[in-house]
Formats: C-alpha cells, structure tokens, sequence
C-alpha cells in the first residue's frame, strides 16, 4: 500500500466518523448525493467518496460514473499536492498538466470545506512536541531521541 492509498483510506475513515459525530461536517452532508474519484493517472491508485442520504461510502476502486474526477500523476505527487491543501499547489498542477480534473467543479470547493474538518484535533502538549521538533529541524538540528 502506498502513501497515497493510505492517505485516501484515512480521508474515508475520518469522513464516515465526522458524518455522525461532527455537527459542521454533517452539515455539509445535507441534501447532497454526489461521487468523488481521486486516482492517479496510471490507474494504480483509485478511491471513490460516495455522498447519499448524509453518509459516506467509500471502495478502493473506480465508480462506474463519478461526478468529480481528480486525477493526479502519480502517488507520490499527489501526497505532495493534498499534504499542502494550498489552492495554489493546485492551480500550478493543473497548468503543469500534473492534475486533471472532470466533472462538476463545484464539488471541488465541497471537497475543500470538508477537507478543512479532516484533519484531526491534537492535545496541546502533543501540538507543542511537534512544533518544537519543527522548530529544531529548520535549525538543522535533529530532535533527540527518546531513550
């Protein structure tokens, strides 16, 4: 399983967890039946994101006819490009031709509202080891390592 694959079937998890206990995600779920497909252009990684009657489904494969299609070069690229969540890194993709996109692009900006809750919520001491071992890398330093 590559990084992309793992990123995808983390992004399914979390959407079908915050569909029923995210009141701001259940929101965006509201009235709205549609199917997402993010794949690379090889067809070696392919997901789909079902949205219908305010779940999500989700499979490792492609749908016979999504509404959305985001295509992207490869895994690694695309790990890159959804790591950022910059409309920018999206934008020189697209004029690059390193990401395709077909379909209803409306969903696109769904896709961004949602992603937005995606991520989830770090305890505070946690936040700040990050942020610390952050801080140490861009000085060149290499974070100890715990005994």
């Amino acid at each position: 399983m590559n990084q992309f694959q793992l990123m995808l079937l983390f992004m399914a998890a979390r959407m079908r967890f915050l569909a029923t206990h995210h009141s701001g995600f259940m929101a965006l779920l509201h009235n709205r039946k549609f199917v997402i497909q993010m794949q690379t252009m090889d067809g070696q990684t392919v997901r789909y994101f079902s949205i219908k009657n305010r779940r999500v489904y989700s499979r490792a494969k492609a749908h016979a006819k999504p509404d959305f299609l985001l295509t992207f070069k490869d895994a690694e690229y695309a790990v890159k490009t959804l790591a950022k969540a910059s409309p920018m890194a999206f934008m020189k993709g697209m004029q690059a031709g390193d990401i395709k996109m077909e379909g209803d692009f409306s969903l696109l900006m769904w896709f961004n509202s949602a992603a937005k809750f995606l991520q989830p919520k770090l305890p505070k001491p946690v936040r700040q080891v990050v942020k610390w071992v952050k801080v140490q890398q861009k000085r060149g330093k290499e974070p100890r390592k715990a005994a």
